[in-house]
């Protein structure tokens, strides 16, 4: 039989055992999410459009694909993070992203700042925010 003493300890320790759960479960969604954004820019850069698609929502997808039909003149010199603010315990992310690109025959490079949110959707990592047409 339990003394109070002993019952106060249990229920202590099971606080202490959930909250390291929660925290790790952050943290887990945080690391989560690097990987996730990088993968993202990493496929926008080699024009690999059908796995950045993966990045968003099922039915956003074919929207985000039909941007890139018609556009073989596009080309990305560079897809840079520059900022992602965590909230909501690691459940949504504000990104900002240097895009550095230009359209054939042109050599011009233009650079346009791509703001998206994310969200931590059954443990996955999904773009909120649609994906703007390029200037």
């Amino acid at each position: 039989m339990l003394t109070t003493w002993g019952k106060l300890y249990l229920i202590l320790l099971g606080s202490v055992l959930l909250a390291s759960c929660a925290t790790a479960t952050g943290m887990q969604a945080g690391n989560l999410f690097m990987s996730a954004r990088d993968d993202f820019s990493q496929r926008l850069r080699w024009q690999d459009y059908q796995g950045a698609a993966r990045y968003l929502p099922v039915e956003a997808r074919s929207a985000f694909l039909e941007q890139f039909v018609g556009q073989e003149d596009l080309r990305f010199v560079a897809v840079e993070p520059v900022s992602a603010d965590m909230g909501d315990q690691n459940q949504h992310a504000e990104t900002l992203t240097v895009l550095e690109y230009y359209r054939l025959p042109s050599v011009v490079v233009r650079k346009y700042r791509l703001r998206q949110k994310w969200t931590f959707k059954d443990g996955v990592w999904q773009i909120d925010s649609p994906f703007p047409e390029l200037p």
